[in-house]
């Protein structure tokens, strides 16, 4: 009982004490026979004490219900499901995602466990559990996968009972095999132009390749060089902006950025046969100059790269949009919702070729998404791609 309640309780004593001896001098005062006394200062103290009694009893009903739902609302509030189960095995408290998961009625509570509970490994657990021992395992209910711990409740050296605790594996697993398909990814293609580097070196070390050999052998391996230095380059990129690190923020204006980009470029448009035209209008952005630079950057170098001989780039800048077009091959309607996946790739041999690391849309779509950035994307085959990013809050 709290302290409110203890000082109420007392308070309501002192009153029927007091009411008892009142009455008690009432009675010897007036000179009441003795059993007229008795009896009048015994009703007292039996209606004393009844009052004593009916308030302590519905002070402590209140203060139970009081803590009962604190107690339900906190369990509840536990990220993940909580089942408990008394010495009986039978259900003492279950929160409601635990109810959820297990297809428990509203009203389980006093619930045998074999009527509670269908799995076969998570009753091995519960009978290992009233033994003091601790398990973990997995549960799969309604299409997700749970992770249940199944520890025993310890009191005074003694089991009193079980608690499962369900946690739902779904993001984490998924997680996982992100991690998983990701790491692959990369040893795939940081081995390709390592390869590459290590056979043509062999060959000029060991003098396998012919003098007339040795510069076109030089040349592949510093394009392959430059094509790993990308690929790691982006890598960490990426797992800088997974992370969720950040440059310092500045106003950047991105008419500025895309002259920027234009003219680091302007070579490689020249190269491929790829005009850059840009229509721009001043507009800032609260944010980091070298990750917006790089969107705009990659961007336009995928549209250089993926373009033919002849065509165009079209540039746009207005408050609060940037839109990067071309008049290239364009992207079959089946890979358009995959190009903003890491390592995707729609042509495989043009990257490839063009020394593309299938990460640039990636991390274009991670730094529109950082600055509340919406990505759209049009294409038709073989007359061009337009890619652009709206930005709402800037």
């Amino acid at each position: 009982m709290n302290k409110r309640f203890r000082s109420l309780a007392i308070i309501v004593f002192i009153i029927a004490c007091t009411l008892v001896a009142a009455i008690s001098v009432v009675a010897i005062s007036i000179g009441l026979p003795r059993p007229w006394g008795v009896v009048i200062i015994g009703a007292a103290v039996i209606f004393a004490s009844g009052a004593l009694y009916l308030f302590t009893t519905a002070v402590l009903r209140e203060e139970k219900e009081y803590h009962g739902a604190d107690y339900a609302a906190m369990i509840d509030s536990i990220t993940g499901g909580v089942l408990v189960l008394d010495g009986n095995s039978r259900v003492y408290t279950v929160s409601e995602d635990a109810r959820r998961y297990l297809d428990l009625p509203e009203h389980a509570i006093g619930m045998h466990k074999d009527d509670a509970i269908k799995d076969a490994e998570l009753l091995r657990c519960i009978e290992a559990a009233a033994g003091g021992e601790s398990s973990l395992t997995e549960f799969t209910s309604h299409g997700v996968t749970l992770r249940v711990l199944v520890d025993p409740v310890i009191f005074n050296r003694q089991i009193v009972g079980t608690m499962l605790l369900l946690l739902d594996m779904g993001e984490q697993l998924t997680l996982q095999k992100l991690k998983r398909e990701f790491t692959a990814n990369v040893s795939h293609e940081l081995k390709t132009p390592l390869t590459s580097i290590q056979g043509y070196a062999e060959m000029i070390a060991t003098g396998m390749a012919s003098e007339k050999d040795v510069p076109e052998f030089a040349s592949r391996i510093q394009k392959e060089s430059k094509r790993l230095l990308a690929l790691i380059s982006d890598i960490i990129r990426l797992a800088s902006l997974d992370e969720g690190s950040d440059s310092d923020r500045e106003p950047v204006d991105m008419a500025e950025i895309a002259d920027e980009c234009r003219d680091v470029l302007l070579k490689s448009a020249e190269d491929h046969g790829v005009s850059l035209v840009l229509d721009t209008e001043s507009f800032r952005i609260d944010g980091s100059r070298s990750l917006l630079s790089e969107l705009v950057y990659n961007l336009m170098d995928n549209a250089i790269r993926y373009n033919e001989p002849g065509g165009s780039v079209f540039v746009t800048v207005r408050p609060g949009f940037v839109s990067v077009r071309d008049t290239g091959i364009g992207i079959p309607e089946e890979h358009r919702a995959h190009v903003f996946e890491r390592f995707y790739r729609v042509d495989k041999s043009r990257s490839k070729q063009t020394g593309g690391t299938g990460l640039g849309l990636a991390i274009v779509k991670h730094i529109a998404e950082k600055y509340g950035g919406e990505i759209s994307l049009e294409s038709e085959v073989g007359r061009g791609t337009d890619i652009s990013v709206k930005f709402e809050n800037r």
